[in-house]
């Protein structure tokens, strides 16, 4: 290895920056650059250096991420992952990920997470989609509430003064949402901000907040020659109850101009479907991969979560680079324990397997249908699949 990883200095937040931005196909620009300092500390970048250049990026953030049952964990999230184009495929990437992983795993972590720009790239690393996104378009016109709600509690607030009320209602909804990662003030200012580029052609923020949750929401015109069709872009969506929800869509449903409602951050078992006169009002036009999760601590990561069913089993994880470990697991809807044991093995899987299935939202029957796992008792691959099974379906709810 010819080059150092360290972490950057602040001086060097430009050069990462220009890295990072011919990587993705961009230029930042001076708002861009300064922006770009909320979304990421430079303090929390590593870097690979040969001499004063920059050939490596991969900069962290620290979370609790919520488990299905509502505990949380310690978690590492990776984003700005980045290698230079004239030093790809000399291991720059790896050396920089794996120790990032080693280090957060004496450190305490449960799992690291990542959203993925390719989807070929980390499970090399032992991540395993987790979550899943959809691109959900309600036609306004078509769809109403079956049920209607009463919007009376539903304010429509500018972001300055919505501001101090968000973080608790999403701190709310995020702790009864399996993957739901917290926020620190750092991600709240970037999460604001009303920079030009940001905003991609809509308008700045709006939002409507309720005792119970809160959807914010930016407009984009479409006149349509006397047929207007505003197009209605949902970037936050935190519902934390159902009144809450049905008062929120009601409010949203009302709004004069407006086409669609669009957004990537409506849970794929969101009930706003069930909720409709005619279900076609919502069509799902995409889902894809969301949050990729990397068991560090097995013994934390599946240890502190709940189980839809009892279950006692022991799982035999097979992982290159923390290494291979067995774990008896046993738990229930009141709580769970995992450690590490000798006996055999009930199940043995692959440590991206155990990270795709680690929230409720992959299925471990579909992990063994796809050959992917190893177990002589089909039964309990069975019950082991409806006990990892989560209430809802999970989501992360922040972008990073």
């Amino acid at each position: 290895m010819d080059y150092e990883i360290r972490y950057a200095t602040d001086a060097e937040f430009a050069a990462v920056a220009e890295l990072d931005g011919a990587s993705f196909g961009f230029h930042y620009g001076e708002q861009e650059l300064a922006d770009a300092r909320l979304d990421i500390d430079p303090a929390r970048i590593r870097i690979a250096a040969r001499g004063p250049q920059i050939v490596g990026v991969s900069a962290e953030l620290s979370f609790v991420m919520a488990l299905p049952g509502g505990a949380d964990v310690p978690t590492l999230g990776l984003t700005w992952v980045s290698v230079e184009l004239t030093h790809r495929r000399r291991g720059v990437l790896s050396a920089l990920v794996e120790e990032q992983l080693r280090r957060r795993t004496a450190a305490g972590d449960a799992a690291a997470v990542l959203s993925a720009s390719e989807g070929g790239i980390y499970g090399r690393y032992g991540f395993g989609v987790a979550t899943r996104v959809a691109h959900t378009v309600v036609r306004r016109r078509r769809a109403r509430l079956s049920r209607a709600a009463d919007p009376s509690a539903v304010r429509r607030l500018t972001t300055d003064q919505a501001r101090p009320l968000l973080p608790e209602l999403h701190e709310r909804w995020r702790r009864q949402t399996p993957a739901g990662v917290s926020r620190d003030e750092r991600r709240w200012q970037f999460l604001l901000l009303e920079s030009e580029h940001l905003r991609r052609g809509r308008s700045g923020l709006f939002h409507l907040v309720h005792p119970d949750g809160y959807v914010s929401y930016r407009i984009k015109s479409e006149w349509g020659e006397g047929d207007p069709q505003h197009q209605c872009w949902v970037t936050d969506y935190a519902p934390a109850s159902a009144e809450g929800h049905a008062a929120l869509w009601q409010t949203l449903l009302s709004m004069d101009l407006v086409g669609t409602i669009e957004s990537y951050v409506v849970p794929l078992d969101d009930p706003v479907q069930l909720m409709l006169g005619d279900p076609r009002g919502v069509k799902v036009t995409h889902v894809g991969d969301s949050l990729w999760v990397r068991p560090l601590d097995v013994t934390q990561l599946l240890g502190e979560r709940r189980y839809a069913v009892e279950v006692e089993c022991v799982l035999e994880v097979r992982d290159e680079l923390l290494g291979d470990g067995r774990y008896l697991l046993r738990g229930d809807r009141d709580g769970a324990t995992c450690v590490r044991t000798d006996r055999i093995p009930d199940v043995t899987l692959g440590v991206s397997d155990l990270g795709a299935v680690s929230l409720g939202g992959t299925r471990l029957a579909q992990i063994a249908r796809a050959g992917r796992l190893q177990a002589d008792d089909v039964a309990l691959v069975g019950r082991i699949d409806v006990a990892l099974l989560a209430d809802q379906e999970p989501a992360h709810g922040t972008p990073f």
